[in-house]
C-alpha cells in the first residue's frame, strides 16, 4: 500500500493547524482555566520526552538489543523519584529568580557571561544530533508510505513548516515570565495523540495479524527464540549507561526543562507527574514487543525504525496507517517546536544580548521578538544542516538520539554542585564541561562521518573497558562523566570561590543569604525609570518598573528605604527573565546602585525566611519541623501581650508588633521600613531609643540612660553588668509597661541582647525567631 505524497503533506499541515487551533483557543480563554491548568495537562506535556525516536526507534533499539530498550523508561522513573530532591529546588530557583533555561540556572549559581555562553553552545551542539533525527524519522517515515518521495524536499518542507509553527507557538509575542498555557495544552494533545496511535496500531496487530490474544500467545510458543533475542542482551549487557542518560535527559534536555521548569503550572504539578509521566511512557513501551513480533510475522523489507508503519500499511489498512504517520509527525514536531522555543531565548540571552547590539534599543521588546525568530529559523535549519552533512543513514534512531543524551549528561555534575556543593566554582564547572564535551566529540560525533578506522578505534577503547563495541555511547558516558566529575570536583577544590559564588551557593542550597541592604541611589519609581531608560529604553524601562511595582503591590510614590530595595530586586528578577540572570545583574547594578558599604538587613532577612518557609511545605524530614517551630517563635514575637520592636542596621523599624501598634495608635504598615527618626509622632516617641543605644557596648554601667532629641522622652532601663557587651545590631528590643499607665507617660524599661531562661520575657530564644 502507499500513498501518495501531497496527502502526508495535507494532513500533515491540517493536524499542525489543529494543534495551532487548540493553542490560540486556550490562550483566547475559550478553554476553561480547570483545564489548562489541570496537572494532568502538565505530566502529558513531560511527554514531550518520547519523541520520534521513542515512537518508532524503540521498535528497532528492542530488535538489535532487547529488553534493554525499558531502560529509556526505567531511567525517567528514576528521575520522577528524585523530583523532592532534584526537581523542587531547580523550579524553586526558576520561579524566585524567573530563571527560564539552565543555562540561565547555572549562570546565576556559578556566575559569569563565560558560564551562560559555554553551557549555550554545548546544549546547542549537543540538540542538532536530535534535530537531525526528527527531521531524518519524518523523511524515512513518508518514504515508506511514499517511496517516490524526494528526501531533500520532504525535509526542507517539514522544517519551513516547523519554523512557521515554531513562531505561532512561541514567539508571536515577548513573554519569557509568562506560562504559555496555549503551547502546555497542544503539546499535552499532541502526547495524547501519539500514544493513542501506538496504541492502536498494538492493538490492530494482535487482532489482524495474530487474529487475537490466543493467537498471539500461540506465535510467541512455536518461536522461542524471539523471547530469548529479547532477553539475551538484557542479562549479557550493562543498563547502567542508559538509565543514567534517561535519567538525566528527563529533566535537564531543553525541550523537558523547559516544559518541566519554564512552564510549570502555579498550581501543585509535580505530585502528579510523578506516577502520570511514567505510566505514559510505560503505556507506550508495552506495545513495543507486539509491534516487532508483528514485523517478524509479516516478514516486513523494511528496518524494524519503522515497523510501526509498515506494520498496518503492508496489510492496506490506510487510515490506520496515515494515523500512525501523524503519531511520529506529531513527536518529532513537538521535540522541534519546544527546543527552538528553548533555544532560542538561551541563545539570544547568552550569546547574542552580550554583544551590546540591544544597548540603548529605543523598542528594546520589538529588537527582542525579531532577534528570536530568527534564531528559531536559524537552528531549525542548523538541525536539517546536520541531518544533510552527516552519513547518518546507517544509524539507528535511539543510536543518534542517545549521541545528544550523552551531550546532556555533562551538566549532571554542575546541577548536582548547583543543589548540594557549595564549594563548587565557576573554574570547575567549565574545566569539568570542556574536558567531557571534548571527550563526547571524539567519542560520538567525529565518528559519524569519520573513516571506519576511527570508528574501530572508538569500538576497541570501549572493548577495553567492558563496553559492547555496538555501543560506544556506553563507553562514551563512562569516560566522559568520569573525566568530567574529575576535573569539576579538582579544580573546584584548587581555586578561590569568590564572594558572588558564595551568596549564589547559599541560595541555592536553601540557606538564608538575604539581599544586600543600604540606600538605593534612586529614591522613587520615576527615578528607577530616568536610570533605567537609557540602558533599556524609555518604553522597556517604565514597562519593567510598573511590572515590579504591581508584583509587590507598591505604590507609584513609595519613598521607604526597605521597599525601594524591594523594588530594586523586583526589577532584577524581571529584568532576568528577559535578559538573563548576568545580564540583568549588570544592568540593575549599573542603574540603580546601592549606597557603599550595605549589609544584610534584618528586615530582609526575616521577608526572604519568610518565602523560605513557604517554599519549604513540600518537603519531608526535619526540615519543615524546625521551620515550623521558627514560624511558631515568630507567631509568639508578633502576639507578645509587650510592645515589641526592632530596629535595622540603618536605624530601619523591622518588626512593630500588635501590642505597640495598640499602644501608639500607629499601624504597621506605615511604620515598618521607616527610620525611628522619621516616625511621626506618637510613634517617634514610643521608640524614644536613639540608634546609638544598639552601639552602646563595653562600657560596663548600669544602669543607664537614654535620651531622644526628637521626642524629648526619656527611657530609663538597666544592662546586666555581665551582659553589658557589644551586641549586632539588629537586634530585638523589648518594652514593658504596666497597663496602668497611660501610653505616653510611661516609663519604659528597656531590655537588650540574648534572653535568659527563666527570667520572663527573657525566655524567648530571639536569635532563633528572628535570623
Amino acid at each position: 500500500m502507499t500513498l501518495e505524497l501531497g496527502s502526508l503533506v495535507a494532513a500533515s499541515v491540517a493536524y499542525l493547524l489543529v494543534l495551532f487551533l487548540v493553542a490560540y483557543a486556550a490562550e483566547r480563554g475559550a478553554i476553561p482555566a480547570r483545564i489548562t491548568q489541570h496537572p494532568l495537562v502538565y505530566a502529558l506535556a513531560l511527554g514531550v520526552y518520547a519523541t520520534s525516536w521513542s515512537y518508532f526507534g524503540s521498535v528497532g533499539y528492542a530488535a538489535r538489543h532487547g529488553f534493554r530498550y525499558l531502560g529509556i523508561y526505567l531511567g525517567v522513573t528514576l528521575a520522577c523519584l528524585l523530583i523532592p530532591v532534584l526537581w523542587r529546588p531547580l523550579l524553586r530557583l526558576s520561579r524566585e529568580l524567573q530563571l527560564t533555561s539552565l543555562a540561565d540556572v547555572l549562570a546565576f549559581r556559578y556566575p559569569g557571561q563565560s558560564t551562560g555562553t559555554a553551557v549555550t553552545l554545548f546544549l546547542l551542539a549537543g540538540s542538532l544530533p536530535y534535530l537531525a533525527l526528527q527531521v531524518r524519522a519524518v523523511v524515512e517515515s513518508a518514504r515508506v508510505l511514499s517511496p517516490s518521495a524526494s528526501p531533500t524536499l520532504v525535509g526542507l518542507g517539514f522544517c519551513a513548516v516547523l519554523t512557521v509553527f515554531s513562531v505561532l507557538f512561541g514567539a508571536r509575542h515577548l513573554t519569557p515570565r509568562e506560562r504559555h498555557e496555549g503551547l502546555m495544552l497542544a503539546i499535552a494533545f499532541e502526547s495524547a495523540v501519539k500514544l493513542v496511535a501506538l496504541v492502536a496500531v498494538g492493538i490492530w496487530a494482535v487482532s489482524n495479524v495474530f487474529g487475537g490474544v490466543d493467537g498471539l500467545l500461540a506465535w510467541v510458543d512455536a518461536h522461542p527464540e524471539a523471547i530469548d533475542a529479547l532477553q539475551r542482551p538484557a542479562r549479557d549487557a550493562s543498563w547502567s549507561p542508559l538509565l543514567v542518560l534517561s535519567c538525566a535527559a528527563a529533566f535537564l534536555t531543553p525541550r523537558s526543562y523547559h516544559v518541566a521548569f519554564t512552564e510549570a503550572p502555579e498550581r501543585e504539578g509535580l505530585a502528579t507527574a510523578t506516577w502520570a509521566f511514567p505510566l505514559l511512557l510505560l503505556v507506550m513501551n508495552l506495545v513495543v514487543p507486539v509491534v516487532l513480533w508483528s514485523g517478524e510475522a509479516l516478514g516486513l523489507p523494511w528496518p524494524a525504525d519503522f515497523h510501526v508503519l509498515a506494520v498496518p500499511a503492508s496489510r492496506g489498512a490506510t487510515w490506520l496507517a496515515l494515523g500512525a504517520f501523524l503519531g511520529g509527525v506529531s513527536a518529532a514536531s513537538a521535540m522541534v517546536i519546544v527546543t527552538t522555543l528553548a533555544l532560542a531565548p538561551m541563545c539570544l540571552t547568552h550569546l547574542v544580548l552580550p554583544l551590546g547590539y540591544a544597548r540603548g534599543q529605543p523598542n528594546l521588546y520589538g529588537w527582542l521578538l525579531w532577534a528570536r525568530r530568527l534564531l528559531i529559523g536559524i537552528i531549525i535549519l542548523a538541525g536539517y544542516g546536520f541531518h544533510w552533512l552527516l552519513n547518518i543513514r546507517g544509524t539507528g534512531l535511539v543510536d543518534l538520539g542517545l549521541v545528544s543524551f550523552v551531550a546532556v549528561a555533562q551538566f549532571i555534575p554542575g546541577v548536582l554542585g548547583l543543589l548540594f556543593w557549595k564549594r563548587a566554582t565557576r573554574a570547575g564547572l567549565l574545566t569539568g564541561l570542556v574536558a567531557g564535551a571534548s571527550l563526547w566529540f571524539l567519542t560520538l560525533v567525529v565518528p559519524l562521518w569519520a573513516s571506519p578506522g576511527v570508528v574501530a578505534w572508538t569500538h576497541r577503547m570501549a572493548a577495553l573497558l567492558g563496553f559492547s563495541d555496538s555501543e560506544p555511547w556506553g563507553f562514551a558516558t563512562f569516560a566522559s562523566l568520569t573525566l568530567n566529575g574529575l576535573a569539576f570536583i579538582g579544580v573546584s577544590l584548587a581555586t578561590r570561590q569568590s564572594a558572588e559564588e558564595a551568596e549564589a551557593a547559599r541560595a541555592c542550597t536553601r540557606e538564608e543569604a538575604a539581599p544586600a541592604a543600604g540606600g538605593v541611589v534612586a529614591g522613587s519609581p520615576d527615578e528607577f525609570r530616568r536610570k533605567l531608560a537609557p540602558l533599556l529604553g524609555e518604553e522597556a524601562a517604565t514597562a519593567e518598573v510598573d511590572r515590579a511595582l504591581k508584583s509587590l503591590s507598591l505604590p507609584q510614590d513609595e519613598r521607604r528605604p526597605s521597599e525601594l530595595r524591594r523594588l530594586r530586586d523586583g526589577v532584577e528578577r524581571n529584568l532576568s527573565g528577559l535578559l538573563g540572570p548576568v545580564l540583568a545583574r549588570m544592568t540593575v547594578e549599573e542603574a540603580l546602585r546601592l549606597e557603599p558599604g550595605a549589609r544584610t538587613a534584618l528586615a530582609e532577612q526575616l521577608r526572604f525566611v519568610e518565602e523560605r518557609l513557604r517554599d519549604a511545605r513540600g518537603l519531608q524530614g526535619p526540615v519543615p519541623a524546625l521551620e515550623a517551630v521558627r514560624r511558631y517563635l515568630r507567631r509568639i514575637l508578633e502576639d507578645l501581650p509587650v510592645g515589641v520592636c526592632a530596629v535595622g542596621p540603618d536605624g530601619e523599624v523591622v518588626i512593630w508588633n500588635a501590642t505597640l501598634e495598640q499602644l501608639s495608635g500607629v499601624p504597621v504598615d506605615t511604620v515598618r521600613g521607616h527610620p525611628l527618626e522619621a516616625l511621626p509622632a506618637p510613634g517617634a516617641r514610643c521608640c524614644p531609643v536613639s540608634p546609638a543605644v544598639w552601639t552602646e557596648t563595653r562600657r560596663r554601667v548600669s544602669p543607664w540612660r537614654a535620651s531622644s532629641a526628637s521626642s524629648g522622652c526619656t527611657a530609663r532601663g538597666s544592662l546586666p553588668r555581665s551582659r553589658a557587651r557589644a551586641r549586632p545590631r539588629g537586634w530585638p528590643s523589648w518594652w514593658r509597661t504596666s497597663r496602668h499607665e497611660r501610653p505616653w507617660t510611661r516609663a519604659w524599661r528597656i531590655r537588650t541582647g540574648w534572653p535568659r531562661w527563666g527570667a520572663w520575657p527573657r525566655a524567648w530564644p530571639m536569635r532563633l525567631a528572628t535570623r
